[in-house]
C-alpha cells in the first residue's frame, strides 16, 4: 500500500471522528476542577527553554487552565507521532509543530479558523500575510504561525581573516558564494584539520527548494486549489541542481554529510553555513568564533522561503477547545511573542512588534537584522500531503547528486517521477 493510500485511510478515520463527535465532549479537568491541556512542542535546547517559560506565564497569569507542556522531540518525531496519535484519538490539545496544517486541514479540522474569525480580540490583520500562508492548507487557515524563521547564510569571521576574504563585501549571487567559499577553503583552514570545508548546510531540501525558486522554478504548481504538481524537474531546476553538483565535485560542500553540518561549523571547520535563523539566539554564545551572516544569495532574484512552525489546535469539544484558545491567544500577545523571537533567532509574526522595546533594541543587531531584512522577499510553500514526501525525495535527489550516482537532469527527473507516484 502505498503512503497516500496508508495517509487516505487516516484521514478517513479521524475525519469521522470530527463528524460524530459532540460538541459538549467534556474537557480533562485536575482535582481542583481547572481545565487540563495537554501540549506538544517541536524544540529543544535554549528555543524549547524559552518556549516554556511562556507556556508557564500563561500557567501564572490565570486560574481556570493548566497546561502539561511535552517535549515531543524533533519535527520528524513530532510528525511520526501525531498520525498514530490521531487515529487513537490520543492526540494533545494544542501542538507547536512544523507543517501543522498537514495534521489540521487535511484531516478537515478547521477549529482554529472559527475562533480566528469571531474573536474580536485577536487581530488577524496584525500578522505578517506571508506568514498567514504558510498556515493554510487547500487555501484556509489551520494553524496559527509562531515561530517562524529564514535560511541565513552564516560565516566564520576567523576563516574568513586568515583566508584574506573581505567580508564586508557581501556575496550577492551563488557564483559569488562558491568564490568566497572556495578560497576559504584553500587558505582559511586555521585548526590544520582533515575534515573542513568552504561551504554546508544544515537542511539540504529547505535550500535547495530557495535557489529552485530563486531561478524561476516554483517547485510545485497548483490548479484551482485542488490539484498539486511536481515542477523541480525543469530546466531552470536541472540548473540549480547542475550548480549544487558542483559544489560538491569540487569539493567545496562534502558529500551527503549534511548532519554534520552544524557540528562541524561550530568546531571551527566549516567556513560558510545556510541555517535557520532560529541559530541565533544559541550560536551567538555556543560559537567560540567571530560569527557573522550573510542574507542568502541568489540566482536570479531574492527568494527567501519561511520555515519553522505553528501552533495548531485539535478539536476535543468546546469546553477544551476554549481553553486552548485561550492558551494560544496569550502566546500571540505582541509582547510575548516579540520576546520569545528575540530569545530565540525566530522572526516575530505580528507587525506591531517593531514597536516592541525589545525588538527594537536586538533588531539592529548585525544578525538579527539580516533575518529581519530578508522577509521583504520571504514566501510560503504550498501545503500538500505529500509535501514532506517531497523533501525526502529531494534530499536522496541531492545525495545521488552529491556522490555522483546521477547527472543533474537524470536526478530531477527521477525524483518528480517519484512524488508524481505517490501522489496517485
Amino acid at each position: 500500500m502505498s503512503r497516500r493510500l496508508i495517509l487516505a485511510s487516516l484521514l478517513a478515520l479521524v475525519t469521522l471522528g470530527f463528524v460524530s463527535a459532540a460538541d459538549n465532549r467534556a474537557a480533562v479537568r485536575t482535582p481542583d476542577g481547572k481545565i487540563k491541556l495537554t501540549l506538544w512542542f517541536a524544540l529543544a535546547g535554549a528555543n524549547g527553554d524559552a518556549f516554556k517559560a511562556q507556556v508557564d506565564g500563561f500557567n501564572k497569569s490565570q486560574d481556570k487552565v493548566v497546561v502539561e507542556p511535552i517535549f515531543s522531540g524533533s519535527y520528524a518525531d513530532t510528525a511520526t507521532k501525531i498520525v498514530p496519535a490521531l487515529e487513537a484519538k490520543a492526540e494533545p490539545n494544542v501542538a507547536l509543530m512544523a507543517a501543522g496544517p498537514l495534521y489540521t486541514g487535511a484531516y478537515k479540522n478547521w477549529a482554529i479558523l472559527d475562533y480566528i474569525n469571531s474573536d474580536k480580540d485577536f487581530n488577524k490583520d496584525d500578522i505578517f500575510p506571508g506568514m498567514w500562508e504558510y498556515s493554510k492548507f487547500d487555501g484556509k487557515i489551520c494553524a496559527v504561525p509562531y515561530n517562524i524563521s529564514t535560511p541565513v547564510l552564516f560565516y566564520n569571521k576567523d576563516i574568513l581573516a586568515a583566508a584574506g576574504i573581505d567580508a564586508s563585501k557581501a556575496p550577492v549571487t551563488w557564483a559569488d558564494l562558491y568564490t568566497m567559499a572556495k578560497k576559504a577553503q584553500a587558505d582559511g583552514n586555521k585548526n590544520k584539520s582533515d575534515d573542513f570545508w568552504g561551504f554546508d548546510m544544515s537542511d539540504a531540501p529547505w535550500l535547495f527548494k530557495a535557489m529552485l525558486s530563486q531561478n524561476g522554478n516554483p517547485v510545485v504548481e497548483t490548479k484551482e486549489q485542488t490539484t498539486t504538481i511536481p515542477v523541480y524537474d525543469r530546466a531552470d531546476a536541472v540548473e540549480v541542481a547542475t550548480f549544487w553538483k558542483k559544489l560538491a565535485d569540487d569539493k567545496v560542500m562534502p558529500q551527503a554529510q549534511h548532519a554534520n553540518a552544524e557540528k562541524r561549523f561550530l568546531a571551527g571547520n566549516l567556513a560558510f553555513i545556510v541555517a535557520s535563523s532560529s541559530r541565533i539566539g544559541r550560536w551567538t554564545t555556543d560559537a567560540k568564533f567571530g560569527l557573522g551572516a550573510f542574507t542568502l544569495p541568489r540566482f536570479k532574484k531574492a527568494s527567501i522561503p519561511l520555515g519553522g512552525g505553528g501552533l495548531v489546535l485539535f478539536d476535543k469539544g468546546k469546553e477544551a477547545n476554549d481553553a486552548s484558545w485561550l492558551l494560544i491567544k496569550y502566546l500571540m500577545k505582541v509582547e510575548n511573542q516579540a520576546t520569545f523571537a528575540m530569545a530565540t533567532g525566530y522572526v516575530p509574526v505580528r507587525k506591531s512588534s517593531v514597536n516592541v522595546p525589545s525588538v527594537k533594541a536586538v533588531s539592529e543587531t548585525p544578525l538579527y537584522k539580516i533575518a529581519l531584512a530578508q522577509l521583504k522577499d520571504s514566501w510560503a510553500y504550498w501545503h500538500f500531503n505529500e509535501m514532506g514526501t517531497m523533501d525526502l525525495l529531494i534530499g536522496q535527489a541531492l545525495e545521488r547528486l552529491e556522490k555522483g550516482k546521477q547527472q543533474p537532469a537524470e536526478a530531477m527527473t527521477a525524483s518528480v517521477a517519484e512524488l508524481k507516484a505517490e501522489m496517485q
